[in-house]
């Protein structure tokens, strides 16, 4: 109160000061204005804006005010709050059965060709068929003696709306590497279905890629209903289509299969999830050479153009006990995440992203990262990708060989967005079945996105108390 006091009279008397000293200097005669003003508002406002400044700096200074829940809105809150966080944590253990994989690709029709066309160091070559704007042979990897004109036939001989489909040449080519692919899924499909015709669900989720257009989504479920189930009742299959952008996305189909099946893990159930592309076609190859994402032999850090065809058959475990499958293994959830900036956009490439992926996921199924005994990547022969994918595993796991143990499927089948991921666990499947070891999966093709999955070999619930449903 005093400092206050003080502090006013002592401005009233320097004001006073400098103003009558000025006018004396000045010869100057005030007027009552002069007076009030000078003499009387000047000193008021200069300490009416020092206390409005400190006041302000004062309120700047002070911590934000929490407000603090009344009773009513404690009570009024959710009260399974604790027990939804709970859930979510165990729903992260959740886990599947892969019970059989199939591919079509460049390398050949099964995961182990793909696997030994990765150990041989095979990559796609120039293709004679595809030229660039130069008339070059463009680098390609698809699949030879593709039968292309009967899949044309087909479609020419369905419904209008399918005869459409005809004027997309990607799409005639994957749904040819399809026809090939579903061939090999019947035989097995059917010997499962034979041991339970009446209790077994059949659920087929088709991966479409993102650029096929909408308008062609009707014609392509006619395409896939005309597709021999025969051991099927009627209202046992169900067919669903879902566009996916990238191989991430088409992981996230995967772990929502997953998460479906643990939730409601009662019925015998099936899931076939399935997907082809084809990027081999000259007017894809034009758009990707447009988009300055077409390798060659002077851009040797972008794209080589692939074709393929996947197939994952999915089981609950209370299917695979029931039948008594074989050859089957579990797969974990999907620990999902994105990089802060493109892999490609300049700098260093770090891979914390996809250490931080592996250590949550391992952490979460409580498993040692020595067990692991192969990583399989979905990524290609662009250096920034696998200086990533190295340096993300490379500290958990130094025991592996990197050449031996660390393979990158995307190397000698091309770009296959949005499938390639698939193919990788399929080739994830059968390194788990040949070493009877964890095998971890990292999808890194893509320039943000990034995912990790365990795949791990099958034991009963009678070999284990803490294996997942």
């Amino acid at each position: 109160m005093f400092k206050a006091l003080g502090g006013g009279l002592l401005t009233f008397v320097m004001v006073w000061a400098l103003v009558l000293g000025w006018w004396q200097s000045n010869d100057h005669e005030p007027s009552k204005s002069d007076l009030a003003l000078s003499l009387a508002a000047l000193p008021l406002a200069l300490i009416g804006g020092y206390w409005l400044l400190r006041v302000f700096i004062e309120h700047l200074k002070a911590p934000p005010s929490v407000a603090m829940p009344s009773m009513a809105a404690t009570l009024d809150d959710d009260p399974l709050s604790s027990s939804k966080a709970k859930t979510a944590a165990a729903e992260r253990s959740f886990t599947h059965c892969l019970v059989n994989a199939f591919i079509v690709a460049a390398p050949g029709i099964s995961a182990d060709d793909l696997l030994s066309a990765i150990e041989a160091g095979k990559r796609p070559e120039p293709c004679f068929r595809v030229t660039d704007e130069k008339g070059f042979p463009v680098f390609l990897a698809e699949v030879s003696d593709l039968d292309v004109d009967a899949a044309l036939v087909r479609l020419e001989e369905g419904s209008e709306s399918m005869r459409q489909l005809t004027e997309y040449p990607g799409v005639v080519r994957a749904l040819a590497l399809l026809e090939g692919l579903m061939d090999a899924v019947r035989e097995p499909l059917e010997h499962i279905l034979q041991q339970d015709k009446e209790g077994i669900h059949l659920r087929v989720l088709w991966v479409l890629p993102a650029n096929w257009s909408p308008s062609c989504h009707a014609a392509l479920r006619s395409w896939l209903q005309l597709n021999d189930w025969p051991l099927l009742g009627k209202g046992k299959l169900e067919i669903a289509l879902q566009a996916a952008a990238n191989e991430v996305d088409a992981i996230r189909l995967l772990d929502e299969a997953v998460l479906r099946v643990n939730r409601d893990s009662n019925g015998m159930e099936l899931t076939l999830l399935l997907g082809a592309a084809s990027n081999v076609d000259e007017l894809t190859v034009s758009n990707w050479a447009a988009a300055n994402s077409l390798f060659s032999a002077q851009h040797q850090q972008r794209k080589i153009p692939g074709e393929g065809a996947a197939a994952l058959l999915l089981a609950s475990r209370a299917t695979v006990e029931h039948l008594g499958l074989t050859d089957a293994v579990v797969i974990s959830r999907a620990s999902i995440g994105t990089r802060d900036k493109a892999v490609d956009a300049g700098g260093r490439i770090g891979g914390k992203l996809i250490e931080q992926l592996v250590a949550g996921l391992l952490n979460t199924l409580a498993i040692e990262s020595s067990r692991v005994k192969t990583v399989v990547f979905d990524t290609d022969h662009r250096s920034n990708h696998i200086a990533e994918a190295m340096e993300g595993v490379g500290q958990a796991f130094e025991h592996l060989e990197p050449i031996k143990d660390c393979l990158a499927t995307g190397t000698v089948h091309g770009a296959l967005q949005p499938i390639g991921s698939l193919l990788a666990l399929a080739c994830a499947r059968s390194k788990v079945l040949l070493t009877e070891a964890p095998a971890l999966f990292v999808s890194n093709q893509h320039e943000l996105d990034r995912a990790v999955v365990l795949v791990m070999p099958y034991a009963s619930q009678i070999d284990t108390k803490s294996s997942p449903t």
